[in-house]
C-alpha cells in the first residue's frame, strides 16, 4: 500500500507493507508487515509493525510504536512508548519509554520516560527524564546529557573533545557540558568522565576528569583522576 504525493488511509490490518512517498497521514491505530516514509508522514495513533519502520526525513507516530527493527534517518517523534528488537537513530529521535534489545544513536535522543536495552551505544546526545538500564551502557556525548539514573553491567560515559593541542587548552570546558545525573549511577565496571551524579556504586570504578560525585562505593578497584571532584569515598563490605 503507497501513499505518493499527498494523502491519507483509514487505519487496519494492513498484511503487507505500507509507504509513504512525500506527504502522507494515517489516520487511526495501523499493523502492518514493513512501514517506511520517505518525506513526511504522520500516524495517529498506534503502531504495530512485524518487521522494520523506517523514517527517512519527517515522522511521527501520536501512540505507542512497536516493530522488529525501528531507523531514523533525520527526525521522528513518538507520542507514546517504543518497544523491540532495535532502534538506529541517525538525526533526532523523541520518544516516551524506549525498551530495545539495541539502540544505536548518532545524533540526538530524547526519553520522556526510562531507557531500557541489552546495548546501548550513543554519539552525540541523550536526555532521558527516567532511569537508564542496559547491560552495556557506552556514550560519547557532545553537548549537556542528563538522566535519572544509570544502571548497568559496564557503563563508559566519554566527553566528545576538541582537537589537540593549543585549540584543546584554548577551548577547554567551552564545548561538550557534563552528563548530568540526578540519582545514582550503578554497575559492575564503570569508567567516567565529565560526569555528575549523586552517587556512584560499582565493582571497579575510574573516575575520569571532570567528574563531580556526592557519594563513591567501590568493591574491588578505584582510579580517581585529581581532576575529579569526590565527596565520600568508601569501600563495600563483601
Amino acid at each position: 500500500m503507497v501513499i505518493s504525493g499527498s494523502g491519507s488511509l483509514p487505519g487496519g490490518d494492513y498484511n503487507e507493507e505500507v509507504r509513504i512517498s512525500g506527504s502522507g497521514v494515517i489516520n487511526g491505530n495501523i499493523s502492518c508487515t514493513e512501514f517506511s516514509i520517505s518525506g513526511s508522514g504522520e500516524v495517529r495513533g498506534n503502531m504495530r509493525c512485524t518487521g522494520n519502520t523506517k523514517i527517512s526525513g519527517s515522522g511521527s507516530v501520536k501512540g505507542n510504536l512497536e516493530a522488529y527493527e525501528t531507523s531514523i534517518s533525520g527526525s521522528g517523534t513518538v507520542s507514546g512508548n517504543v518497544k523491540g528488537n532495535k532502534c538506529n537513530v541517525s538525526g533526532m529521535f523523541e520518544a516516551g519509554s524506549i525498551m530495545v534489545n539495541e539502540l544505536n544513536v548518532s545524533g540526538k535522543i530524547i526519553a520522556r520516560g526510562d531507557i531500557s536495552a541489552e546495548n546501548a551505544v550513543i554519539r552525540g546526545t541523550i536526555e532521558a527524564v527516567g532511569l537508564i538500564n542496559a547491560e552495556k551502557f557506552d556514550v560519547t556525548f557532545d553537548y549537556d546529557s542528563s538522566a535519572e539514573a544509570v544502571g548497568g553491567s559496564f557503563i563508559h560515559i566519554r566527553r566528545k573533545g576538541l582537537v589537540g593541542g593549543f585549540l584543546s587548552k584554548l577551548f577547554k570546558g567551552d564545548k561538550g557540558g557534563y552528563f548530568s545525573v540526578s540519582g545514582s549511577i550503578e554497575g559492575d565496571v564503570i569508567d567516567i568522565e565529565y560526569t555528575t551524579a549523586e552517587s556512584v556504586v560499582g565493582r571497579e570504578v575510574i573516575i575520569g576528569p571532570g567528574c563531580k560525585i556526592g557519594k563513591l562505593t567501590y568493591i574491588e578497584k578505584i582510579d580517581i583522576s585529581p581532576e575529579a571532584e569526590v565527596g565520600i569515598v568508601e569501600k563495600a563490605e563483601v
